[in-house]
């Protein structure tokens, strides 16, 4: 819309209602914050025709006055107010219970946290999370949609004291965002999706023990013992709010929300796994520090405890992949793609990836069976199958004018087999297996949604 708009052409957005402070928002970042547009009482997937139809033409009236008529009542300022250097605010405290809670009253004024307490970032206290790092604090790491801001290492500093971080988790902060940065992570859809999904920071190598990040038991639960996973976590997500402009109810639309939204990092626990790093995997020396990102939804437990062989672990562990939109043999209509950057390029990419956390007995079990991590990924990629008919649905397969699959034209001869099956996910990579936590019967399973990225982690 915006791009018509821009073109000189008339456009009218229809939004659900829910929708409307997330249009606005989308809007003002595309710097077209009075392109006009309407709302109806409710989304219109799912809906039957007639329904979309009825709720549209109530509206009738006002699509005429949007494509006829320029608005004025838009803020035209929108996320323009921005200055090239950054502001510093002066909060007045005192030991009143009100004086205590100014800098959160202040936050909370201005939608700059995520509802939680915070720590003040002082100019003191973001110059000493600056020393966690050698680069310059005017670096920009990306550019953060839907808001299009900068996020420079200055402003990740910021949100990382903020969060509570310390100077020795900062790298694993950046490192992070860089993943995050690369196309295949498509992150503005994980920013403006109206599904229930979060990013999941995956940290290998020495920097975990030196960040302080708990990879043992309830590695993944509150408590003082994860003060650095929750902090790690916690910043992500700040940065994404701050930086990104990506509000709950505006940039932000998800419907019912998660509450993994908050944050999430963990460590694997390298030092009792039967099985090498997953930065390993990817090519990184043991010694050597990395941090991968995932956009995922979930977690569901998987419980193991009445197993009595490895065959009843990865039987409970397929189990997870009976939901039909978990990757479901998609992959056969072709690979998603993500626009790279500002620019009207898109970029492919392998998703999703399922992210399956083993404690270490678990992973055990099997590697004393015989299977190794690859062994593990090959048979969870041979047994979860999902059925050709509902991978291809009812729109069909991508043909050319002879009826040609365009897309793994080799698989065509199973089309005619009412019982024909393929591999649920493209590649048996794509069951990422981590083992963190400690050791016990449960296992977490994640539902991924787009793609993945690892990179280094700043040795400081």
């Amino acid at each position: 819309m915006v791009a018509m708009e821009k073109a000189g052409v008339p456009a009218v957005g229809i939004a659900a209602r829910s929708f409307a402070r997330a249009w606005q928002s989308c809007v003002d970042g595309w710097g077209q914050p009075a392109t006009a547009f309407v709302t109806i009482p409710h989304a219109c997937t799912g809906q039957q025709p007639d329904y979309i139809h009825g709720m549209v033409d109530e509206q009738i009236d006002n699509i005429i006055l949007g494509l006829t008529r320029m608005s004025a009542s838009a803020d035209i300022s929108g996320a323009a107010n921005g200055h090239s250097e950054t502001d510093v605010f002066t909060v007045e405290l005192d030991d009143t219970p009100l004086g205590l809670d100014a800098v959160n009253r202040f936050m909370e004024e201005r939608d700059w946290s995520d509802g939680m307490p915070i720590v003040p970032p002082t100019p003191a206290a973001v110059e000493a999370m600056l020393k966690g790092t050698r680069r310059d604090p005017q670096d920009v790491v990306m550019v953060m949609e839907p808001g299009f801001g900068l996020a420079t290492v200055e402003k990740i500093a910021i949100n990382a004291v903020m969060a509570g971080c310390q100077p020795a988790q900062f790298p694993i902060l950046l490192a992070a965002l860089e993943c995050i940065a690369q196309p295949e992570m498509n992150h503005r859809d994980m920013q403006v999706s109206g599904h229930t999904e979060a990013p999941l920071i995956l940290v290998n190598g020495p920097i975990a023990a030196k960040a302080g990040i708990n990879y043992g038991t309830s590695a993944m639960g509150p408590g003082v013992v994860n003060k650095a996973n929750t902090a790690i976590g916690r910043a992500l997500r700040l940065c994404l709010i701050n930086i990104g402009y990506c509000k709950a109810g505006a940039g932000d639309p998800n419907f019912i929300g998660l509450p993994t939204k908050f944050g999430m990092c963990i460590a694997e626990n390298e030092e009792v796994s039967p099985w090498q790093p997953y930065h390993v995997d990817k090519g990184y020396r043991p010694d050597e520090s990395a941090v991968t990102v995932i956009t995922v939804t979930g977690p569901t437990d998987i419980l193991d405890a009445g197993s009595r062989n490895h065959e009843d672990t990865l039987s409970n562990i397929a189990s997870m992949m009976f939901y039909r939109h978990a990757g479901g043999g998609s992959w056969i209509k072709g690979r998603q793609s993500a626009q790279v950057g500002h620019t009207n390029q898109r970029v492919e990419y392998q998703s999703p990836y399922h992210p399956i956390m083993l404690s270490p007995s678990r992973a055990v079990i099997l590697q004393e069976a015989g299977f190794s991590k690859r062994a593990t990924q090959e048979w969870l990629h041979e047994h979860c199958r999902a059925s050709l008919r509902d991978a291809i649905g009812p729109a069909g397969m991508p043909t050319d004018a002879n009826g040609k699959w365009l897309r793994h034209p080799e698989l065509q001869r199973l089309a005619d087999d009412p019982d024909a099956t393929i591999p649920a996910l493209e590649d048996p990579e794509q069951y990422l297996l981590f083992v963190t936590g400690g050791s016990t019967h449960y296992a977490n399973f994640f539902y991924g949604t787009y793609g993945i990225a690892t990179m280094p982690v700043e040795d400081v």
